[in-house]
């Protein structure tokens, strides 16, 4: 169980599908005084010898042919059909050696679950006998699955006793105190032995765990005893002494006495008074690692030198360090404001300040920010830090901690958003946090949006939205809480809302932050109301049914809210309406396309005719002519038809739907609707390119990135913006390069352009072609986006390569081996050295400027752990830490480009991507 890295491994056994396998070894010890006088009756078993050994004395050259009988119980019902080992003929020592597989899965089993083992020898063809039997738990007391070898008892002549207070245990059981070992006679007394052990056998030589010091409980007529109680007493108590790390270790010395102890082991079994089965339990390895399997919660490992050990008083209170904490924060404010850190303390505190949103600061980090908190509320980066050094279960803390708050220096706001996060749950603390986002302006909050809505489910309802709850309440006992009811909420016709939902501008919650803003502005309404609609999906079907009702509570409070402000917001609330008609629409439509056999042409077909249909259409929508309404993807564009010549099926497993709408203006508007296919993932991704493009454009800095939109109306289906393209598979056709491809679509000719005269490719279009590799080939490897073939790779006319289909980010590929980032050959053939410099000169620059705002990438990707998108749910734990880690933190601004710079050339000269390539054309090429 302990690897090399001195981590336990678990492994749950409601966690894995493997069959239980169980290795019967072999039998040694002797026959009892009742098995020789059975033998003496027997005339015509040909299994017994003069000599009572029936393992030892076979001198009369007879040959036996015993079997094992292996079955799991529970509460003395069996659980499985009982399985057989293979018939052997012996003629010495039974020795089966052999694995027996059992009809039954780790994940079946009950935590009581018994192992029956028995042993019958064929007497005759008509005639079986019972040689003996045992029984074993198959879970320790703490619900640990054994492992290793064990040896059991064997009750003669008698079958297994399946029964909780068995009378045939494999097993001694152990005893609190020493008891005195009688011979018999039971007038005489020998001396007491101290912590007799209990020894498993098990591979010593790579678990020395396997030798325990439990004391034996030995009555004073009990043939079962084992001898071996004097000399393996010692040398296991020196193996447990050495094993607790209280011996220095010396591996030639740990060699001898563990040989020394198989020898005495196997002595001693085979002088055993007892029948002895030996069965070995199979081992777990993942991922090189032995595991160990737990039934029930065991308490976390701590450990010293090569030992881990259970501590249950972990995660307890430790009181003298409570007690010490105490006194160091009381009555201390008049004498803490004057105090000035020792340059020694102050880099410390500049280190404390620079870590990362979310890490853990240790007992002594939180002392010296507190001590120094006058001090370093002159730093607006070091208040979340201040934050989680107060005690928000004592009242004084809490009070110092509101009081220093107001007169901390204002922080920015995009580092206001990790106080929106779990752990500050404080209302004073989250009401500053949407302080400083009411200074943000509209833009900068549409950036944000998709996080604030996951913040949400972080706020104190219970105290800050008594208010939302008053005014939806008797809407929410008419629904009876339900989705399907919840679905329909925006188009109920409430003609009231509650006064009290109008709260003080100065100190608000998020929720009642996020209301105003949507009736300031409609594009803000719009996109608040499908982010919080699609988490009522989320998470009707989660543990936490609070969440989705609360989710649910809060559509209807916008709801609401729109309907009664004014007229502008009633009339964005009947948009949103009618955008959620046209969505469902939308689906009847493409569901019944999707049912249709045959080819994609055949498809686009049954789609045409249907929306040729007009109002004949079956789902009862005429989408040749509707009231324009604002597209939910990008709410500052209406419509008010779909072109049916224009439509396009695309070929793919989700069969995306190519609509080309019309606009008020008699513009078209391409969309791309997918059923079918959740887009979470890519939402968020696109709106962190955003983010990233936003941030370059303030320094001054166009990568010609494309951040095309995306807009998830449910966990089904959503919408993504169609952006004229080709992929680079077919850019990239037999005997074509991407110069040639553009060359091909250039038509401008400009005697003055050198660049156009050099390579036959316009200066505006080479330019776009560079920097938006650069700006690619940074975002890809900072959002650890996989999947990269030349279908996810477009290239447009005006020479912008771009990436779409983000359906494997932070690290995770389905392919083995993946590179850092996707740069190829193909992509830099057109380059010249020149061209390639300032490829390079791009992704350093953009490299270094993101670096700075990692805590804003930090937050944002904090704010979406518990969003159930599926690439973070997976390692949760793990997101934040991975993201900063491509940050390279640890490294000098030099460092950091000589480290992109090797991960950029080594991604040029790579083979594997090439290969892929070529194994997914194949494959496209049979679809």
């Amino acid at each position: 169980m302990l690897a090399a890295s001195e981590k336990f491994h678990f492994v749950f056994s409601h966690e894995l599908k493997d069959r239980i396998q169980i290795k019967i070894n072999s039998v040694d010890g002797e026959r009892t005084q009742q098995q020789q006088q059975q033998q003496q009756q027997s005339n015509n078993d040909t299994f017994f010898a003069n000599s009572s050994s029936f393992i030892r004395t076979l001198n009369d050259g007879k040959r036996s042919e015993p079997y094992v009988l292996c079955q799991v119980f529970s509460d003395g019902q069996s659980l499985c059909m009982p399985v057989q080992s293979s018939f052997k003929s012996f003629t010495e020592k039974w020795s089966w050696n052999e694995w027996l597989t059992l009809p039954l899965r780790y994940c079946d089993l009950p935590r009581h679950a018994i192992l029956a083992l028995s042993i019958h020898e064929m007497i005759s063809p008509t005639e079986i006998r019972i040689i003996g039997s045992t029984i074993i738990a198959l879970f320790d007391n703490d619900g640990t699955f054994r492992q290793g070898i064990y040896d059991l008892k064997l009750w003669p002549n008698v079958p297994p006793d399946v029964k909780f207070n068995s009378s045939t245990p494999g097993k001694i059981d152990a005893v609190s105190n020493n008891e005195q070992i009688l011979s018999n006679n039971t007038n005489q007394k020998i001396k007491s032995i101290a912590s007799a052990p209990v020894i498993k056998t098990s591979n010593l030589q790579y678990n020395r765990k396997q030798i325990t010091s439990k004391p034996l409980n030995i009555t004073w007529n009990d043939d079962s005893a084992y001898p071996m109680l004097d000399e393996l007493s010692r040398i296991a108590k020196v193996i447990k002494t050495q094993c607790d790390g209280h011996t220095i270790n010396q591996e030639w010395l740990d060699q001898l006495v563990l040989a020394k102890t198989r020898t005495c082991l196997d002595k001693e079994r085979s002088n055993s008074k007892s029948m002895l089965l030996m069965i070995e339990f199979a081992r777990t390895m993942i991922n090189d690692n032995e595991c160990i399997k737990c039934d029930d919660v065991l308490n976390y490992p701590i450990g010293y030198t090569d030992l881990a050990v259970y501590d249950p008083e972990l995660d307890l209170e430790n009181i003298v360090e409570s007690k010490h904490l105490k006194l160091s924060r009381s009555a201390r404010k008049a004498l803490d404001k004057d105090l000035k850190p020792t340059p020694q303390e102050r880099d410390a505190l500049m280190r404390i300040v620079a870590y990362a949103p979310g890490q853990f600061l240790s007992p002594q980090d939180q002392s010296l920010v507190w001590k120094y908190r006058f001090f370093l509320s002159q730093h607006k980066k070091a208040l979340a830090k201040f934050l989680q050094c107060v005690q928000w279960e004592t009242e004084e803390q809490v009070k110092q901690a509101l009081d220093l708050l107001h007169q901390w220096v204002t922080m920015d706001t995009e580092d206001a958003l990790e106080l929106l996060g779990p752990t500050y749950n404080h209302p004073k603390v989250r009401s500053y946090a949407v302080s400083r986002l009411r200074q943000a302006p509209d833009e900068d909050l549409l950036l944000y949006l998709l996080q604030l809505v996951q913040a949400l489910r972080y706020e104190r309802f219970d105290i800050n939205n008594t208010s939302m709850v008053d005014s939806v309440g008797e809407e929410q006992n008419s629904s009876n809480g339900t989705y399907e009811n919840f679905a329909n909420a925006v188009g109920q016709s409430d003609s009231t809302c509650s006064d009290q939902t109008k709260l003080s501008t100065s100190e608000v919650d998020l929720a009642t932050f996020l209301i105003q803003r949507a009736c300031e502005k409609p594009t803000i309404a719009n996109y608040l109301f499908w982010y919080a609609f699609v988490e009522c999906e989320n998470n009707i079907s989660s543990k936490d049914k609070a969440t989705s009702e609360m989710y649910q509570a809060f559509v209807k409070r916008l709801s609401m809210t729109l309907k009664t402000t004014n007229e502008q917001t009633q009339q964005v609330r009947l948009s949103i309406e009618a955008q959620k008609k046209f969505v469902d629409k939308l689906v009847e439509l493409t569901n019944i396309v999707k049912r249709v056999q045959g080819p994609a042409k055949v498809k686009e077909e049954k789609l045409r005719s249907l929306l040729l249909a007009g109002d004949d259409s079956p789902v009862k929508f005429n989408f040749l002519n509707f009231d324009p309404i604002p597209l939910p993807l990008d709410p500052e564009i209406r419509i008010r038809r779909i072109i049916p010549d224009k439509i396009k099926i695309f070929k793919s497993a989700k069969l995306p739907f190519l609509f080309v709408c019309e606009t008020v203006d008699g513009e078209e508007y391409p969309i791309i609707f997918k059923n079918g296919d959740d887009l979470r993932q890519d939402q968020l991704i696109l709106q962190i390119i955003m983010l990233i493009d936003r941030i370059l454009r303030k320094e001054n800095i166009d990568l010609k990135l494309t951040p095309y939109k995306v807009l998830s109306t449910s966990l089904k289906y959503g919408f993504v913006q169609f952006i004229d393209s080709q992929p680079l598979r077919n850019v990239l056709e037999p005997k074509r390069t991407i110069r040639q491809y553009l060359q091909s679509k250039t038509t401008v000719t400009n005697s003055e352009d050198t660049t156009l005269n050099e390579t036959g490719i316009p200066h505006e279009v080479m330019d776009a072609y560079v920097k938006s590799c650069a700006g690619y080939c940074v975002v890809t490897y900072l959002l650890g986006v996989g999947d990269r073939h030349l279908d996810n790779l477009l290239l447009r006319d005006s020479g912008q390569l771009f990436h779409i289909d983000f359906g494997f980010i932070m690290g995770r590929d389905p392919k083995p081996l993946p590179q850092a980032m996707r740069v190829s050959k193909d992509m830099m053939e057109m380059l010249d050295d020149q061209r390639f410099l300032d490829f390079l000169r791009h992704c350093f620059t953009a490299f270094i400027i993101l670096r700075k705002h990692a805590n804003v990438f930090a937050n944002l990707f904090s704010l979406m752990l518990d969003a159930n998108i599926p690439d973070i749910a997976l390692e949760r734990d793990k997101t934040v830490k991975k993201l900063l880690d491509k940050f390279r933190l640890d490294l000098d601004d030099e460092n950091a480009i000589s480290y992109l710079k090797n991960l950029i050339d080594s991604s040029i000269s790579a083979i594997v991507p090439q290969v892929y390539d070529y194994f997914h054309n194949l494959l496209l090429a049979f679809r």
